[in-house]
């Protein structure tokens, strides 16, 4: 299973040079406290997390996580990454992991959500999460229309 998280609503950001520390807005916190209790009653569980070293997308990690017990890995090159660096990223991910959480930017998140599972026009707002169940037994074999959207969270 592949979830796809675009980072919780963030301050509004005053030149290119701050953008990378802009922090969740109080907002962008209770959007994600409220994700958190669906996915919770849901029984979701991530085996890994992979997320952006942007400060907004670490405060996301760490309210997702949160007594999640996921191994969690940061990746700078996760900020601003186009869809195919994300993509890279997955499939070099370890075939043991069954359930991984991509925590990450648009127009990256989004794009790469779109090509995996074929559906045109995805656009992940702040704090929405896509559920993709994969038709593929191996991450190495991830590519276009290889998912199937189950449902996407806010």
């Amino acid at each position: 299973m592949l979830y796809i998280l675009r980072h919780g609503e963030a301050e509004m950001a005053f030149g290119a040079a701050n953008d990378f520390n802009r922090s969740l807005t109080n907002r962008g916190i209770a959007q994600l406290e409220r994700l958190v209790k669906i996915l919770n009653q849901n029984m979701e569980h991530f085996d890994l997390i992979l997320s952006s070293s942007a400060v907004r997308t670490e405060m996301t990690t760490q309210i997702v996580e949160k007594n999640a017990n996921s191994k969690v890995e940061f990746k700078k090159e996760l900020y601003e990454a186009r869809p195919e660096k994300i993509m890279d990223l997955l499939l070099a991910v370890d075939d043991e992991v069954k359930s991984l959480l991509v925590i990450g930017h648009n127009p990256g998140v989004s794009t790469l959500t779109s090509t995996i599972t074929g559906e045109p026009f995805i656009n992940l707002n702040p704090g929405m999460l896509a559920k993709i169940e994969l038709e593929v037994d191996s991450w190495k074999l991830l590519g276009q229309n290889t998912g199937n959207l189950l449902e996407i969270l806010q």
